[in-house]
């Protein structure tokens, strides 16, 4: 019996030992994939967990251990990941009709509108009908009818904020950008007293996009207020009383025959677009220079300098703050701030949909893309690349400082840089949001002097970094020369 079982044993010790045989000989003559796969234990499921709750840690965490490139599963779906320079202009760059755009923008609608019926409509009206006014109005060219208007609901909003002990610095920056821009976007009749609701919406918005379940109640009440108060705003043109911007917005809705139940969520997902990302940047723009007493200090000096030498004084400013002036060497290391904030806040810029298979080159490589696989840009690895960026993760306020400036942009050629979008999906409103933080940054300074304690970082950032919580500081009143 003893020796049977001892046989026995002999015999699967064998089958064993010449099993690992043969499947390590397999594995060693296997062609090593590319991108390498994230593992997970449960094949379907995949990653869907880590991108749900904390995707922009995840990434930097696979891009660490994978690659620039590399491919995840999550709940049955392929997603390439690409972080490199070489692999986002790839993707930037590609055929739209190769590698489509169109699911980022209905996960934008499914998040914000939830009748599902609407999304063609609201797709057609917002790609056909109100990018191509947007176009114009946006353009570099004619944004001068713009920046000095919004200067001054900027002033008018922050001069609220003056005396108060203790004010929200997130409040602070944000509403008065938030009004501004709606204000020279939308006239003066748009309901500005939104901000709340909207603020509410939006810090929801990477739980909606990320599928999250159990997003908050309140921020569903606070988007149907919010499309409540854009419907009457809407109903209510009236072109013989409302100023020259509103009456120019809302005929285009009148000119196509919009129904308001579509025009009212392409409003709400244009404001979304507006104020998404920039309401982050002014944010960890003034965080990262409050906790750097030089940097502040320079950034400060330069405006003070700007404001007495090319403008008089700051009332000046205000109603002159023109593209043309914004743009000057005088304010060469407010937009290198700007520009570094932009760097190191930017996590995932854009998702898109293989519609065929196509290769995308990623230095010596070939990054094979899928039929129906996804592919989602996130530019940290470029941005982050200390070969670059010396110093990456450091915030550096003069690092885009040129010794001949040549334009707000201008200062990132020859960086891998991708804030901003690339190829057929750069940012339309780039312009607006590089004016909008000068001029928030050069009042805000202008005005107060502030004390703080410094913010730390979300997990579950989309977009750009979201700070965990607020923080809250003291507003003291400089005085003006």
């Amino acid at each position: 019996m003893t020796s049977s079982v001892m046989l026995v044993a002999q015999v699967s010790v064998v089958v064993v030992g010449l099993a690992i045989m043969i499947v390590s000989r397999i594995m060693s003559t296997r062609v090593p994939t590319y991108p390498p796969k994230v593992g997970s234990l449960i094949p379907w499921v995949g990653s869907a967990f880590s991108l749900v709750f904390r995707p922009s840690s995840f990434f930097a965490y696979c891009q660490a251990r994978y690659g620039p490139v590399f491919k995840v599963v999550a709940g049955g779906r392929n997603i390439v990941v690409v972080t490199s320079s070489d692999a986002l202009s790839g993707v930037a760059f590609a055929d739209h009709r190769a590698l489509s755009s169109h699911i980022q923008h209905y996960d934008h609608f499914r998040a914000l509108c939830t009748d599902s019926s609407l999304h063609p409509k609201i797709y057609d009206t917002i790609a056909h009908k109100i990018f191509p006014v947007l176009d114009r109005r946006l353009s570099k060219r004619t944004l001068g009818e713009l920046t000095p208007p919004f200067a001054q609901l900027v002033l008018d909003k922050l001069k609220l904020f003056s005396g108060r002990p203790q004010v929200s610095l997130t409040r602070s920056l944000t509403e008065p950008l938030y009004v501004g821009a709606n204000g020279v976007l939308f006239g003066t009749r748009f309901p500005q007293d939104t901000y709340e609701d909207f603020f509410m919406l939006l810090n929801s918005l990477p739980k909606r996009l990320c599928r999250r379940p159990f997003w908050s109640f309140p921020s569903s009440q606070a988007r149907d207020r919010l499309l409540q108060r854009i419907s009457d705003y809407l109903k209510g043109a009236n072109p013989a009383t409302d100023d020259k911007l509103a009456t120019s917005f809302t005929a285009l809705f009148k000119e196509y025959d919009i129904p308001v139940k579509v025009a009212a969520p392409s409003v709400l997902l244009i404001m979304s677009s507006l104020h998404q990302n920039t309401v982050n940047v002014i944010f960890w723009l003034f965080a990262w220079l409050l906790a750097d007493p030089t940097a502040f200090a320079a950034v400060r000096s330069e405006i003070d300098k700007a404001i007495r030498e090319d403008f008089g004084n700051f009332q000046t400013f205000i109603a002159e703050a023109n593209p043309e002036k914004l743009d000057s060497p005088s304010f060469a290391l407010l937009n290198s701030a700007i520009l570094e904030t932009m760097r190191l806040t930017s996590v995932q810029t854009g998702v898109r949909l293989a519609a065929i298979d196509i290769d995308i080159k990623e230095g010596e490589k070939t990054v094979p893309i899928l039929k129906g696989e996804y592919v989602v840009l996130d530019p940290r690895g470029a941005h982050l690349d200390k070969n670059s960026y010396p110093n990456c993760n450091k915030f550096v306020v003069d690092r885009f400082v040129e010794s001949e400036y040549r334009g707000d942009l201008v200062a990132t050629a020859g960086y891998p840089y991708f804030a901003l979008g690339a190829g057929k999906h750069v940012c339309k409103g780039r312009f607006l949001a590089i004016y909008e933080i000068k001029v928030l940054a050069v009042v805000y300074l202008s005005l107060f002097d502030s004390r703080w304690e410094p913010p730390k970082p979300s997990a579950q950032s989309v977009g750009t970094i979201h700070p965990i919580e607020d923080v809250f500081v003291r507003l003291c009143p400089r005085t003006l020369f």
